[in-house]
């Protein structure tokens, strides 16, 4: 009935409408859609980033993207939301009350430094250095995850799980981990029985893990 594939480009305008169907209330969809299939780019055409999806007939109808950190410091989040910083900013500018937005306020020095850049004409201020000096374990992020509203709980969540092992392992890693919001009990519990385990938790983020 499915069939897994690995994005490219060209379904990133598809993905991008099947993240927002799945989360029509979250910060990246208030951003826009453009925002959505940059953000989900930033997974395509590198080595330690993946995002594949899953198609019931000709219709993407789920998704998964991963990402093994390389150094001190590199993050998911952020490298997301700098990858698709334009699209971010159009969004905001769009509707300006998001600028005040809690989820935002994370991002301020990054944004500032994009706007510097934009009027200085800089090219470095939206860069990261590495920190080697500090070794990073080898662990397999689970980033994105997202399952149609129509294809719940017709097995697309086992699927897009089991798929994201399997590239974690492809890729010689073993350990795997995940963040999700404490009040998602419902993920939290789909997590559980897949043979994930609770690393920690606060009023924050329950981290996950699971060795495969």
């Amino acid at each position: 009935m499915y069939q897994t594939s690995q994005s490219l480009a060209q379904d990133l305008p598809e993905l991008a409408a099947c993240q927002v169907a799945c989360f029509p209330g979250s910060f990246a969809t208030k951003l826009g859609n453009a925002y959505v299939a940059q953000s989900l780019g930033w997974f395509i055409g590198t080595d330690n980033r993946f995002l594949f999806h899953i198609k019931a007939g000709s219709r993407i109808v789920g998704y998964c993207g991963g990402f093994i950190p390389q150094f001190a410091g590199d993050g998911s989040t952020s490298g997301m939301m700098r990858f698709a910083m334009k699209e971010a900013f159009t969004g905001m500018l769009k509707r300006p009350w998001l600028f005040f937005s809690k989820e935002i306020r994370p991002y301020y020095p990054l944004i500032l430094k994009n706007v510097y850049r934009k009027i200085s004409g800089s090219s470095s201020a939206n860069t990261v250095s590495p920190d080697t000096s500090r070794p990073v374990e080898k662990r397999c992020g689970l980033v994105v995850i997202g399952v149609h509203p129509d294809y719940r709980g017709t097995g697309c969540f086992d699927i897009l799980m089991l798929e994201f092992e399997r590239q974690a392992m492809e890729r010689g890693i073993q350990q795997l981990t995940l963040s999700v919001k404490p009040t998602n009990g419902r993920a939290i519990a789909a997590y559980k029985k897949c043979g994930w385990m609770i690393n920690r938790e606060d009023d924050k983020a329950v981290e996950m893990w699971k060795e495969v």
